[in-house]
């Protein structure tokens, strides 16, 4: 049988039943902005990522606008970022008219490298930086990272889009985050019924500033603080979103269970490296990635595909190599060889909650016959 790349439907079904009269006392009361169940979720979310203030929004790309907003970057400002990340962390600093600095990576976990950063800062002096929890784990260099660009002033947005669930020495990535941005992307760990976001703060002004800005930038009902955005959340939304977070022991079990067989069943193969989170970190699950000695990332994927393996490539192309990166003045910082490296090779095989013992087999089986 087929196996997809992801299945959203084995977790929906779990909570379909409870969601529907939810929707529909939702609907019946007009929560459709804001309201008593968004108010509920972000603080749900509170207590489960371990932060004292979290703002909910429209999606997670805004989550990144406002939270490099409330951070202090404005037209003119230098942002680095990794080289290897989705779009809209590169979108979002270029939409504020900002710099972006692109930064390579760390070889082994596949985040921004420490070492880059700092030689990045000596040679551009950036005013802010984005950490991309990127793969579902974390920097062996977190502690480091926060520590250096504290000491050099240096706003630091952590971009949680693929972290839920993570932990970093002891407790939620995202706890001791001065701001950090969620997305809720039906594909995600946590995932909504469309798209949707938060932010993570550790300090009242953070969240006073960043609800103000997904409110048109209001200080009153019709006076302004800020030039806004219009991105907020409704109960509709919200009520899946509390009812997935139920969910959530029995997901990162599921999917942490399926990154564990892919790693030890493809422990013994040569040509095959397994990436996945440094000591100190542990894992949600969210993606396998994998690469193949010799082989492009492409030519691994379209032999898995012909043989009914729904494999994937996160991602297949740096931010470096993308077209409007030159028009929106990006800055690369040394040559960039890690990120450009990972994306050529990197391949995904399946996982998703749901998936099986024995899908995680063929997808494997179908891997070493393609090598």
């Amino acid at each position: 049988m087929p196996v997809p790349f992801i299945d959203l439907q084995r977790l929906v079904g779990r909570i379909r039943a409870d969601v529907l009269p939810e929707w529909a006392d939702a609907l019946e009361k007009c929560e459709f902005v804001g309201g008593p169940r968004v108010a509920s979720l972000e603080k749900k979310l509170s207590t489960t990522l371990g932060t004292p203030r979290v703002v909910s929004c429209a999606n997670g790309t805004d989550a990144l606008l406002v939270g490099l907003q409330a951070l202090g970057v404005k037209p003119g400002s230098k942002v680095a970022l990794p080289n290897l990340t989705f779009w809209a962390t590169f979108e979002a600093v270029a939409q504020l008219g900002a710099t972006p600095v692109l930064i390579d990576i760390d070889p082994d976990d596949l985040q921004m490298s420490l070492a880059e950063l700092k030689s990045a800062h000596d040679a551009h002096r950036f005013d802010a930086a984005m950490l991309v929890h990127l793969y579902g784990w974390a920097s062996s260099q977190l502690r480091e990272i926060r520590a250096f660009c504290k000491e050099r002033d240096i706003g630091l947005l952590e971009d949680g889009a693929q972290c839920f669930g993570v932990e970093a020495h002891g407790e939620p990535v995202l706890a001791s985050a001065t701001v950090g941005t969620l997305s809720f992307y039906p594909a995600k760990v946590i995932g909504g019924a469309m798209d949707g976001g938060a932010m993570t703060m550790q300090s009242e002004a953070h969240e006073k500033v960043i609800r103000s800005l997904c409110n048109h930038g209001r200080a009153d009902h019709y006076s302004y603080a800020h030039v806004g955005w219009n991105s907020r959340m409704g109960g509709v939304s919200a009520a899946f979103l509390l009812r997935m977070l139920d969910e959530l022991p029995a997901i990162l079990e599921s999917r942490r269970k399926a990154a564990t067989f892919y790693r030890e069943r493809l422990a013994s193969e040569a040509k095959v490296r397994v990436y996945g989170p440094p000591a100190g970190i542990v894992e949600n699950g969210y993606l396998n990635v994998l690469t193949v000695e010799g082989k492009k990332g492409q030519e691994i994927v379209d032999a898995l595909k012909a043989a009914g393996i729904g494999a994937a490539r996160t991602y297949p192309e740096p931010m470096s190599a993308q077209p409007p990166a030159k028009a929106a003045g990006a800055i690369a910082h040394g040559d960039l060889t890690q990120s450009r490296r990972i994306c050529e090779s990197v391949v995904n095989l399946p996982l998703f909650f749901g998936i099986t013992d024995d899908e995680c087999e063929q997808a494997v089986r179908a891997l070493l016959a393609a090598i």
